[in-house]
């Protein structure tokens, strides 16, 4: 119920997709260009630029509320497995969008913003053969691992505009409704809103990129097992609410139609996630699609006749060697 009182309706799109993805690519290369310097300086004792992190973050959000999927695209194309700053980019990203689907106000936003670009902040402070494989790491180097969110609380506690929700999201992000996260053991009425939608978040993020050397899963089995956590890990409205706001085909992955048809998912309205914007690359043949189409799957949805241009299931882009990020940044407009 508490969750409950704070959902409410998201605004409609101020900007079509294509006239967003400009401003929003050049976003994203600012805020990974500010990242890495970030989390360089932080890394050597230096305090960070609140000033400018504050400003990237804003402009991010401005993205967002004109359209979250141009800057939810970029995001998801990064390589994460082993990159702190773009796994940060990415939560940030998608942590902004879920709170825009929920109807949270801008300033709400900026906030949100904040802590899930610097949730991580405290992983800047650990030795980087810890976070390269936590797979075979002792119990006393897990132990150090856990640590990373009280770090980054006291990084980001003494300075000055760094609101006290985005300590919490650093501090308290791997807490669990249940009591069995960490670093305090909290249950669900102690967790605060805005860290529970970057716990889910962080969570999503973490097991579709394999980070810290954990092998990755697919984006729909990612859904599912949100799915069964909902009750015991993550508010369970939340977690619906997630998985509505990025839909079963999230924007950068790789399906195929009914028509024998492959395609990268590259935007979708809300209300109709299943028939979303589509750029097909390969025939039903396997063949290229020279030059890539755009297909808008949605003016297809009333044709009885055929199911041709549905989405059948998603697929593995490396199995058809797809390299999504390069078919993106050639063949999207870019103003």
């Amino acid at each position: 119920q508490s969750t409950a009182r704070i959902v409410k309706k998201a605004p409609p799109y101020a900007e079509r997709f294509e006239d967003e993805f400009p401003r929003a690519l050049d976003i994203h290369r600012r805020a990974k260009k500010l990242l890495n310097s970030l989390f360089a300086d932080v890394r050597i004792g230096k305090s960070l630029d609140v000033d400018e992190t504050k400003r990237t973050v804003t402009m991010m959000v401005d993205s967002v509320l004109s359209n979250p999927d141009a800057l939810v695209l970029l995001a998801s194309m990064s390589n994460k497995s082993d990159d702190l700053a773009a796994h940060a980019i990415t939560v940030c990203s998608l942590s902004i969008a879920f709170g825009r689907y929920i109807g949270f106000e801008k300033d709400e936003l900026i906030d949100l913003g904040m802590g899930a670009l610097l949730h991580d902040i405290g992983e800047t402070k650990l030795p980087e053969e810890l976070l390269s494989n936590i797979n075979e790491a002792s119990n006393d180097a897990r132990a150090l691992l856990q640590s990373h969110t009280s770090m980054g609380a006291m990084i980001l506690q003494n300075l000055k505009g760094i609101s006290e929700r985005a300590v919490a999201i650093a501090r308290d992000h791997h807490e669990r409704a249940d009591g069995t996260g960490y670093p305090r053991n909290l249950t669900d009425p102690e967790i605060d809103a805005f860290t529970k939608i970057v716990s889910i978040v962080d969570t999503y993020d973490s097991v579709t990129s394999g980070t810290h050397g954990k092998e990755k899963i697919s984006t729909d089995e990612a859904l599912k097992c949100l799915y069964s956590w909902r009750e015991y890990l993550f508010d369970p409205l939340l977690v619906e609410k997630f998985i509505q706001c990025i839909g079963i085909y999230p924007l950068g992955s790789v399906v195929e139609l009914h028509s024998g048809h492959i395609g990268i998912v590259i935007a979708s309205q809300p209300d109709i996630r299943l028939f979303p914007k589509v750029m097909l690359i390969l025939d039903e043949d396997r063949n290229p699609v020279e030059p890539p189409q755009m297909m808008n799957l949605a003016l297809f949805r009333d044709k009885a006749e055929t199911n041709d241009y549905e989405v059948k299931w998603l697929v593995n882009a490396e199995e058809y060697g797809i390299d999504v990020r390069k078919f993106i940044l050639r063949e999207l407009p870019l103003g």
